[in-house]
């Protein structure tokens, strides 16, 4: 809001307020030079009550140092900064503009849910020309800088009325030449929705963190949302590992080119990820080229305008806007996508010789137009109706003038999947509601095959649980691997001993005789040593509640095994004590991120949540060796064990779902027993971050605790079950009758009070397939697929989803 004038800064004259927010807040300003001269400028100061901050006050500076160096047309440039009555201000370019968050925001409410291609591609594309520009910079002495902007985001890009695009804020971006300025281990800065996966883990970055963050702003750009939602730890969690859909999963008519060069700029591992701005605004470039040869920069301009037109008016500007990109913009609003579809080739079909707003299709919103009356009607007007005719005529043919003959039309889809055996016998198996249950291949043998297909190695490492039951963990294939990227000390001189602990670990967890999922329970911090004077017996094993005595480390990796769940969390400290010079060291363990997956373990299923099972280690031959036969034997493992979400959640005191976190667990020597209650799932694996030397297998053993265990079947069906078992029987009856909808809406009823019942799967996706909903039909085969691995309809149902994506 406009407000009076203020005194002035120095050269400055304070004009309006332009946001406060923070610690600061800015003005809109002008410079006032000899002989009146005036510029208007931005004017960013700090607020009087954060005059004495120092932290903040030490970032506000860093971001004068730095940015007072940088000259790019895509960054807004700092002119000068100062102090004056104890206030320390900015003087930066005055961008005519709008900032990314608010275009998109802005974009929403008027009916564009997401940014058309060309645009998006721009405007990524024009900041990575700007962050390359910071990152290469250097010193006098040609000395690299390594600037790293380290907080992009869409509230940090500004986009002119001109059609600029300019990158502003690097307060927190870290240089050499401010040697004071860093980051303590496991301290991080920025938005936490644009962290790359090093970044949301506390570790150095490099440029190629803002790559990542670029990707996340392109990707929301173009499907217009973020890839994950939910709180700050689980979306950094989810972020750092990769566990997001690709853009064109979101926005199906996104081009494949496209959608490969996002995923690469958000790949978890960096070395992967373009090796800099300036490779990744290549791509971009050279993408942006062959899919919009004709693409106008201007056309940024004119929707920033027609997006603000309202607030230009009122401030009496009527910035210009062709007719001719509002008809366009109005398609774009109607069908979402349609325009850059249009345009298969657009090397041969220019854009200019396509009427977008007369194609058939684009404009699905627009009403029907009202014929004119009879006596309306002129020689004029069926002159232009026969143009119109004409034109839709050419155009109609037109492809088929240009490739010499009309497409071949796709296959038929194939014949979709029926389930072939009754629901069964629901309430016999031992986890709850899976109806029945596939009988898995021998783990021993990862090539077996089912009705001719071959089954994937991590698929075949599943086993149902049988009295008793044990469980080979190969060292090459049923490994959690740590990355190297989660070292949290580092590095440590190998002649110092070091104590290492987790003063708040819960002592619960070790007195326990029972362990079990329970959201009082303390997780356990597992840790992974590096050195080579450590035997590789003594490596890895959980951060214990009291000092550790270490000795010929050279770093020490933390991580939690496991997917996440909401309840588990909390962050803990670790501590490392130099017993030389007696200084003690903290890192802050973020569970989530700093989180290694389980999905390479052999999995163990059936359990009863209601038994008690003992968990212990036996080496197979001579055992498992980790480093080498020079590293000597390691008969050591990990192990998650949960009970699916399915089983009847607890309520909170507020009637929300309480989900427990999983029990995890560490198996030291052959001699430990573990002992675990109400799980329905485990799996097992070796803890190392390097399988190329491993050798051996060791077995893991499974026995019911239980003296008085029930033999033979669970008990009978639970009212979910017969009701699952009543809604197939009836979905199977209509779809005999050629009933398709009615039979796919009660195979969704099966499946919400069973989920992933595997022939109420099949039944939905079957009737799916007949009202050719592919994108559903694929998503219930995937499932099924995903969840019954060796099932006797896998391979074909496997079969099946290769043929339809053939014919899509």
């Amino acid at each position: 809001m406009a407000q009076e004038p203020q005194q002035s800064l120095g050269r400055y004259e304070l004009l309006a307020q332009l946001g406060r927010g923070g610690m600061a807040e800015t003005w809109r300003a002008r410079l006032v030079g000899a002989a009146g001269v005036t510029k208007p400028v931005l004017i960013k100061k700090v607020l009087p009550e954060h005059a004495n901050d120092e932290a903040f006050i030490a970032m506000f500076i860093s971001e004068a140092r730095i940015s007072a160096t940088l000259s790019h047309g895509n960054i807004a440039q700092v002119f000068d900064f100062g102090r004056m009555d104890g206030q320390y201000f900015l003087a930066m370019e005055l961008v005519d503009g709008q900032p990314l968050h608010r275009v998109l925001r802005r974009a929403a409410k008027t009916g564009l849910a997401s940014m058309p291609i060309p645009l998006a591609t721009y405007i990524a594309l024009e900041m990575c020309r700007g962050l390359h520009y910071a990152h290469s910079r250097t010193d006098d002495q040609g000395v690299p800088l390594h600037i790293v902007h380290r907080d992009i985001s869409p509230d940090n890009v500004l986009i002119s009325y001109e059609g600029q695009v300019k990158i502003v804020d690097f307060g927190i971006a870290k240089a050499r030449m401010l040697s004071s300025f860093h980051t303590e281990p496991g301290i991080v800065r920025g938005k936490y929705l644009y962290f790359s996966p090093e970044q949301a883990r506390g570790l150095a970055v490099d440029a190629r963190t803002d790559v990542w963050a670029t990707g996340l702003v392109l990707y929301e750009m173009l499907c217009g949302q973020s890839p994950v939602s939910g709180t700050e730890a689980l979306v950094m969690s989810k972020l750092a590992h990769g566990e997001f859909p690709s853009p064109r999963e979101v926005r199906k008519d996104l081009p494949a080119a496209l959608n490969e060069i996002v995923m690469r700029a958000l790949s978890v591992d960096a070395s992967l990820r373009y090796e800099s701005a300036n490779a990744f605004g290549d791509a971009l470039a050279a993408f942006l080229h062959s899919f919009a040869p004709r693409f106008g920069t201007t056309n940024l301009a004119y929707l920033v305008r027609e997006l603000f037109r309202e607030d230009l008016l009122q401030q009496g500007r009527d910035l210009a806007v062709p007719a001719s990109f509002v008809e366009e913009l109005s398609a774009w609003r109607g069908t979402q996508h349609a325009p850059t579809r249009a345009l298969s080739k657009p090397v041969r079909i220019p854009t200019e010789a396509v009427p977008t707003a007369r194609m058939p299709g684009r404009l699905k919103s627009e009403a029907p137009a009202t014929p004119p009356e009879p006596e309306a009607r002129s020689s004029r007007g069926w002159l232009l109706a026969a143009c119109g005719l004409v034109a839709m005529v050419s155009l109609a043919i037109l492809p088929w003038v240009l490739d010499a003959g009309p497409p071949p039309a796709p296959p038929p889809p194939p014949e979709p999947v029926l389930p072939q055996e009754p629901l069964g016998d629901v309430g016999s198996t031992d986890s709850p509601g899976q109806g029945f249950v596939p009988q898995t291949p021998e783990p021993s043998d990862p090539t077996s095959e089912v009705e001719g297909a071959a089954v994937d190695p991590r698929e075949a490492s599943i086993a149902e649980y049988r009295e008793p039951t044990s469980l080979r963990l190969d060292s090459r294939r049923h490994v959690f691997r740590a990355p190297v990227d989660m070292v949290a000390f580092s590095p440590l001189d190998e002649s110092v001993t070091y104590s290492l602990w987790e003063p708040a670990y819960s002592a619960g967890l070790g007195q326990r005789a029972v362990l079990e999922p329970d959201a009082h329970l303390g997780q356990p911090i597992f840790y992974l040593l590096g050195g080579d004077a450590i035997p590789a017996a003594q490596r890895q094993g959980v951060v214990p509640a009291r000092p550790l005595a270490l000795q010929g480390i050279r770093s020490i990796s933390l991580f939690t095994v496991g997917e996440p769940i909401k309840a588990d969390l909390p962050q803990q400290g670790v501590s490392l004590r130099d017993s030389r010079e007696r200084v003690e060291r903290r890192f802050v363990f973020h569970p989530e991120p700093m989180r290694v997956s389980a999905l390479d373990g052999f999995e163990l299923r059936g359990l009863d949540s209601r038994q008690t099972y003992t968990v212990s280690l036996a080496p197979v031959g001579e055992g498992v060796f980790l480093r080498g036969r020079t590293g000597g034997a390691s008969n050591h493992a990990a192990c998650v064990g949960w009970a699916p979400s399915s089983v009847t959640p607890k309520l909170d005191r507020f009637g929300n779902t309480l989900r427990t976190p999983p029990v995890r667990f560490f198996l030291s020597g052959t001699r430990e027993v573990v002992k675990v209650r109400g799980l329905q799932v485990m799996r097992c694996g070796l803890l190392d971050d390097d399988v190329s030397d491993n050798e051996g297998e060791l077995e893991v053993r499974i026995a019911s605790a239980d003296a008085r265990r029930a033999r033979g079947p669970s008990p009978g069906a639970s009212p979910r079950d017969e009701e699952a078992a009543r809604l197939y029987a009836q979905a199977q009856r209509l779809s005999r009758a050629g009933k398709d909808h009615d039979a796919f809406l009660l195979a969704e009823d099966c499946l919400s009070n069973v989920p992933e019942q595997a022939s109420c799967l099949l039944l939905s996706g079957a009737m799916q397939a007949r009202l050719n909903r592919m994108d559903g039909a694929l998503e219930r085969y995937r499932t099924f697929v995903k969840r019954y691995p060796a099932h006797p309809e896998t391979a074909r149902v496997r079969r099946l989803i290769e043929e339809y994506a053939r014919t899509r």
